[in-house]
């Protein structure tokens, strides 16, 4: 029985010492082939900054688009925009809003809308219920 121990730890000590061996060899600086006119007067270490090529920066260019000839386009029909609303689900707060004391005109400032618009949603504040 203390043969197949040994044995064992023989083996386990094998495989540390192969796995110690190829994680060190991943952390060793990796040698490069330097040209042979660097030569030894260079003292720096071969993984050095100075030795290395400055990078090139990437610059994509911009493609330009193509020039619009505006004499031949027609006019296009100005929209009439739309007066900001306030969603449906938005109701509810406003009430509360207005029931916690904030004026109208607070309310409308707040939600970007005309004081019109709060009014709509005031005077319609039952008409869920109502069938």
């Amino acid at each position: 029985m203390t043969d197949r121990h040994a044995a064992g730890d023989r083996d386990d000590r094998e495989r540390i010492n192969r796995a110690r061996a190829t994680a060190e060899d991943l952390f060793r600086p990796k040698r490069s082939t330097a040209p042979a006119e660097l030569g030894a007067s260079d003292a720096a270490p071969l993984g050095s900054a100075d030795q290395q090529l400055p990078r090139q920066p990437r610059i994509i260019p911009i493609q330009h688009a193509a020039p619009t000839n505006t004499a031949n386009t027609e006019p296009r029909a100005e929209l009439k925009p739309e007066a900001p609303q306030i969603r449906a689900s938005q109701y509810g707060r406003v009430r509360a809003l207005l029931n916690y004391g904030m004026t109208r005109e607070q309310v409308a400032d707040h939600y970007k809308v005309p004081v019109t618009e709060i009014d709509r949603i005031i005077s319609r504040s039952g008409s869920r219920d109502r069938p």
